[in-house]
C-alpha cells in the first residue's frame, strides 16, 4: 500500500510519519485491495487534524477527525478508517456466501446422486449467463428531450428510444458524475 503524507500549517516529523505508518500498516491485513492511502494533516490553532483517504478498486474510504493531540487525531481517525472497511469486508463476503449457497443448492437439487463440488466451475458459468430481467423500450419515435424527461420520470438508470430525426436506436444514460450521455450507433 502507498501511503502519502501531506501536512497543513505544522511541519510532520518522523516519530509523526512513523506512528502514521505503523497505524495504517495494519488496515492492509484487514484489507488487501487498498492501492493508495492519503493522511492530510493540519493545525488550526489547538486542533489537529486528520483526515485518511483510502482508495480501494471501486470505492474511497474517508474519516476525518480533530483532537487537541496530533496522535490521539491519528487513533481516531484509523479507527474509524478500520471499522469502515470491516462493515465493507463484511458486505463483500455476504454477497460472495449468498452467491455461492444459492449455486450450490440448485446444483445439488439438480443432481442429487453426485457429489456437489464436480461441476461447480461450469455451473457458476452457467449462472453467470442467465437473463434476470427484461425491459422493452419506448415503440414510438422521440426527440432525446424527450426521451430526458421520460428517463426523469422512470427512474431508471437509461433508457433506449428510437430517435425521430435519425431514425435509429439510441440509448440516453445517467453518468456518475450527473449529466446524461447519449450514445448514437455509427454503421
Amino acid at each position: 500500500m502507498d501511503i502519502s503524507i501531506t501536512a497543513r500549517n505544522f511541519k510532520v516529523d518522523d516519530r509523526v510519519k512513523k506512528y502514521v505508518a505503523k497505524r495504517l500498516q495494519k488496515l492492509s491485513k484487514l484489507y488487501k485491495r487498498i492501492y493508495r492511502c492519503e493522511v492530510i494533516l493540519g493545525a488550526e490553532k489547538e486542533r489537529r487534524n486528520v483526515e485518511i483517504l483510502l482508495h480501494l478498486k471501486r470505492t474511497q474510504i474517508i474519516a476525518k477527525e480533530t483532537s487537541p493531540d496530533i496522535f490521539a487525531s491519528i487513533d481516531l481517525a484509523s479507527d474509524k478508517v478500520q471499522k469502515q472497511l470491516r462493515r465493507l469486508k463484511d458486505k463483500v463476503s455476504s454477497r460472495r456466501n449468498r452467491k455461492t449457497k444459492a449455486v450450490l443448492s440448485k446444483f445439488m437439487n439438480s443432481m442429487p446422486g453426485q457429489r456437489p463440488l464436480e461441476n461447480f466451475v461450469e455451473l457458476e458459468d452457467e449462472m453467470d449467463e442467465k437473463i434476470i430481467k427484461s425491459n422493452s423500450f419506448a415503440d414510438r419515435p422521440m426527440l432525446p428531450n424527450e426521451a430526458k424527461l421520460e428517463l426523469e420520470t422512470s427512474g431508471m438508470d437509461f433508457i433506449m428510444f428510437k430517435n425521430s430525426d435519425t431514425g435509429e436506436s439510441n440509448v440516453l444514460y445517467k453518468r456518475t458524475d450527473g449529466y446524461l450521455g447519449l450514445i448514437e450507433p455509427r454503421f
